[in-house]
């Protein structure tokens, strides 16, 4: 059926669901042209990605039938799924939604990404979902993102990430972004601490690369 599904997981316990798409469906057709490409062993990609083109890219003559990822799934604290919506509400004005899944009772929060069809389906998705088990100490993986359609969208939330008071320096790279002026050199800025706005009080950890 549509909702048929591998299931695989990685030495670090990440479990990843991998789906058949079809090559006429919109969903599949928005994350074929996203931002992010697919990179190929070419004197172009390895000039502009270096090491990254090098170890991971296809050859030239090679295809993928990875379409993408739709969704990430993060678990969370009880009670916290409406702030968590909030936190990107604000920082990013990104759509959000809370509900309570019917089957499990846990609730769960989703801040939709990349693009949104005239139902309201996003193309890629951050999915919160509470849980009761000991969540791991955070290991400093992170997502990266685009932020809007332009540098004044860029610049927007940089700002709204510096009134939040979550930017942060990743003490593992030289590009650090401290103000709005290292942010456009960059053309990043990075946060770690999903918070409660209202309180500032740290609700999750997980490191965010912005483009």
């Amino acid at each position: 059926g549509d909702r048929e599904a591998v299931r695989i997981m990685d030495n670090y316990g990440n479990i990843f669901y991998c789906r058949k798409g079809s090559v006429g469906d919109d969903k599949t057709q928005i994350m074929l042209t996203a931002k992010q490409p697919v990179l190929y062993k070419t004197k172009k990609d390895i000039e502009e990605y270096t090491s990254a083109a090098e170890k991971y890219g296809l050859d030239v003559d090679e295809e993928t039938e990875c379409k993408g990822i739709s969704y990430v799934e993060f678990y969370v604290p009880r009670g916290r799924t409406a702030q968590i919506a909030e936190f990107y509400d604000c920082v990013f004005d990104a759509t959000t939604t809370v509900f309570t899944d019917p089957s499990t009772k846990d609730g769960v929060a989703i801040v939709a990404c990349g693009n949104i069809d005239e139902v309201g389906r996003a193309s890629q998705n951050l999915i919160f979902r509470e849980s009761d088990m000991e969540l791991p100490k955070y290991d400093g993986h992170h997502v990266a993102l685009y932020v809007g359609n332009d540098k004044a969208d860029f610049e927007q939330a940089f700002k709204n990430v510096l009134e939040a008071q979550v930017l942060w320096v990743n003490p593992r790279f030289s590009d650090k972004v401290t103000n709005l002026n290292t942010a456009k050199k960059w053309k990043q800025l990075r946060f770690k601490n999903i918070t409660d706005l209202k309180t500032g009080k740290k609700i999750f950890e997980l490191e965010h690369e912005c483009r």
